[in-house]
C-alpha cells in the first residue's frame, strides 16, 4: 500500500523532506505509524529512540522534534488519502458490485447535546419554551 517510491515522492512533494539528511521519510513514516499506537510510544523522545534503533544512528537532541511541522501533517494527510483510495480500489467479494458505484460517502451525526442550564438563557434551543 505504501511503496518506498511513493513515500519518497510524497515527502518531496509536500516538502516534508527538503533535502536528504539523517531523517529518512520511509523509516520515519513507519516508525511513526507502527510505533506510536502499537508500542504505546507516547512521547516524541520515545519515537526518536525507536528511529535511532531502526536506522542504527544517533540523532542530535531534538532532531525529530523539528520534523513535527505543518509539512508533516500534509505528508500524513496525503498518505491517508492514498490508503483510502487504495482500499476503495480493492474489490470486496460480497459487496463489490453493490458498492462499486460509490466514490464518496457522507456521514451525518445527528447527536443532540444538552446545554448546561447556565447557558440555556444565552443560547436557547430552537424549539424552546423560552422563545415564546
Amino acid at each position: 500500500m505504501f511503496p518506498e517510491d511513493f513515500l519518497r515522492d510524497i515527502a518531496l512533494k509536500t516538502e516534508f523532506i527538503k533535502r536528504k539528511r539523517k531523517i529518512d521519510p520511509i523509516t520515519f513514516f513507519w516508525v511513526l505509524v507502527l510505533g506510536f499506537g502499537v508500542d504505546f510510544l507516547r512521547s516524541i523522545r520515545a519515537l526518536e529512540r525507536r528511529y535511532e534503533t531502526e536506522v542504527n544512528i544517533k540523532l542530535s537532541d531534538g532532531a525529530l522534534y523539528d520534523r513535527f511541522t505543518p509539512e508533516l501533517v500534509v505528508f500524513l494527510r496525503e498518505c491517508v488519502l492514498h490508503a483510502i483510495e487504495f482500499q476503495a480500489q480493492q474489490q470486496s467479494r460480497a459487496l463489490g458490485e453493490k458498492l462499486n458505484g460509490f466514490k464518496d460517502i457522507i456521514i451525518q451525526d445527528s447527536t443532540i447535546i444538552r446545554s448546561h442550564e447556565s447557558l440555556a438563557d444565552l443560547w436557547p434551543a430552537t424549539r424552546s419554551k423560552r422563545l415564546q
